[in-house]
């Protein structure tokens, strides 16, 4: 039996994240992301050495305003650069709200692990909770999540779950379905179209943006759905 921590493997994130980042932006560059000589050096300063999935989310976007979450939108998750990793209540706390308190973390005995699952709480000082999601799927949907909102056309509709599949049918997962599973959204890309969308389960929202307009039209004519187009 594999041990619950290992996750789907190591080196799960970054090949994603760049396709991710040249759907959204036009293009990847090592500069979009920090020196492993800075991540280490982060790693040592707190006595740890990091998960390679937050290693590999630093590789590929640790310098990239957007996916870090230092654009200033009202509703992004905030990464922290690897100089500003903590320690809170023996918590390494990596990720929290832009405008809020939630925060989200690693337990201190799963950091060595390549792959660890995720640990949130709602405010600073409060008890923590297990989350069903590793490490490598909550920083997918992080990303996800921070490129869509750099969109300049955006869509929106309320779909139930079960009317998941004809998004399946016209987009791809972002990584995999299986990897995705155990969050409270979806994430899907075409890369050709350059379109981003994601589902919340929460909400029962689709969210869907593009680069060009007409791939939103076209999303909307081939799935039937009423999005809402702005």
């Amino acid at each position: 039996m594999s041990d619950d921590r290992t996750g789907l493997g190591p080196a799960m994130i970054r090949e994603l994240l760049q396709e991710l980042m040249s759907t959204a932006f036009g293009s990847w560059t090592p500069n979009d992301g920090c020196p492993d000589a800075e991540v280490t050096a982060a790693g040592d300063r707190l006595g740890i050495f990091l998960p390679d999935a937050m290693r590999d989310y630093y590789a590929a976007a640790g310098r990239h305003p957007e996916l870090m979450g230092m654009s200033g939108h009202e509703h992004t998750l905030r990464v922290s650069a690897p100089e500003h990793l903590s320690v809170e209540d023996g918590y390494l706390v990596f990720c929290g709200e832009n405008r809020g308190p939630a925060q989200w973390s690693v337990r201190p005995d799963d950091v060595n692990w390549p792959d660890p699952r995720v640990h949130g709480r709602s405010e600073p000082g409060g008890k923590w909770y297990s989350e069903s999601r590793r490490l490598s799927s909550f920083l997918i949907h992080v990303a996800g999540r921070q490129a869509l909102r750099s969109f300049p056309h955006q869509a929106t509709c309320r779909i139930r779950g079960q009317q998941l599949g004809v998004i399946e049918s016209l987009l791809g997962y972002l990584g995999s379905h299986e990897m995705q599973k155990g969050g409270h959204w979806l994430t899907f890309i075409d890369p050709t179209r350059r379109v981003l969308a994601s589902y919340s389960y929460n909400t029962d929202t689709l969210r869907a943006a593009a680069v060009d307009p007409t791939a939103l039209e076209y999303l909307r004519e081939r799935s039937g759905l009423p999005l809402n187009l702005t």
